[in-house]
């Protein structure tokens, strides 16, 4: 990866999946039917869940550093949808409501100078991946926070993962709690995917292999290599259809990968976790945020 400067020191970074945050927040607050606007009719509820939520975890992790990473490219010119055609095809496009929001958001956490870092082609997933691999490689201690479970495949000593639950809960993932919880290692989460596949993703897999059949073939052959050349070890019907299939559940994996070196530019120092007081507070007025959220600004 380019650009990326040392940490000189370790630090606790925050790193922030932005996307996942803010749909998030705009489906929670948006359910009822009502939409937070402000006096000329600006959509802000989106943005006002996605800075509480950011503000609840930087008071929950305690971070001397944030970032948040996001998708800035459409299905159609991402570099996985060159590999698969069907890629995120099923996708629908985002409620009115929410598209102004998408740029709006941007600005609040640029307020609080936290950097907002994404990629042409690449996802907010490749680019959370490339900056803990990154800063984890430099003694620093990564905290992931998303709604997507594909990240666990991140997962390492110096690299741990919150994944957001409704009711403002979440799952805490180290090495050891994955294990412990779904049985697998970080590397395994990807092979399980390609037998799985992902329908939400349109990443195809195996046919006829569901979550708790892959789980069961990973977790016996330790990764989909050994599978595919132990394959002897299989019912006939099981390998009649891995060797089918054995093309597509490889695509699949490689859809299934996060990429960790994303050529992007992050300078540590600009993450600082510290603000003007008098920018945010301009900007929750601008927004109407009201006292809850202003409450919280030091």
């Amino acid at each position: 990866m380019r650009g990326v400067a040392v940490v000189n020191n370790p630090q606790k970074i925050l790193l922030i999946d932005g996307m996942s945050f803010l749909f998030r927040a705009f489906y929670a607050s948006a359910w009822t039917g009502g939409y937070r606007q402000t006096s000329q009719g600006v959509y802000t509820n989106a943005v006002h869940g996605f800075t509480k939520m950011m503000l609840d975890y930087i008071d929950l992790i305690q971070p001397t550093h944030v970032a948040v990473g996001w998708d800035v490219a459409a299905r159609e010119t991402l570099i996985r949808s060159q590999w698969y055609d069907g890629y995120k095809s099923n996708r629908n496009a985002p409620p009115d409501e929410l598209i102004p929001q998408f740029d709006l958001v941007k600005e609040v956490t640029d307020a609080f100078s936290v950097p907002n870092i994404g990629c042409p082609g690449y996802e907010g997933d490749d680019v959370l991946g490339t900056l803990s691999t990154m800063l984890a490689a430099d003694g620093n201690e990564v905290v992931i926070a998303t709604g997507d479970y594909d990240s666990l495949q991140l997962v390492s000593e110096k690299v741990s993962v919150k994944i957001l639950k409704n009711g403002g809960k979440h799952e805490h993932y180290t090495p050891a709690s994955l294990l412990h919880l779904r049985g697998i290692t970080p590397e395994q989460v990807v092979d399980v995917k390609a037998l799985m596949g992902d329908a939400s993703d349109c990443i195809p897999g195996c046919p006829g292999i569901g979550e708790k059949t892959a789980h069961k073939l990973i977790t016996e052959h330790q990764s989909l290599d050994n599978l595919y050349s132990r394959l002897e070890a299989c019912t006939p019907k099981m390998r009649a259809k891995l060797e089918e299939n054995r093309d597509q559940v490889y695509l699949s994996q490689k859809l299934a990968t996060i990429i960790c070196d994303v050529p992007i530019t992050f300078e540590p120092d600009q993450a600082k976790w510290e603000y003007e007081n008098t920018r945010v507070r301009e900007k929750f007025d601008e927004l109407e945020f009201g006292r809850s959220l202003l409450s919280r600004i030091n």
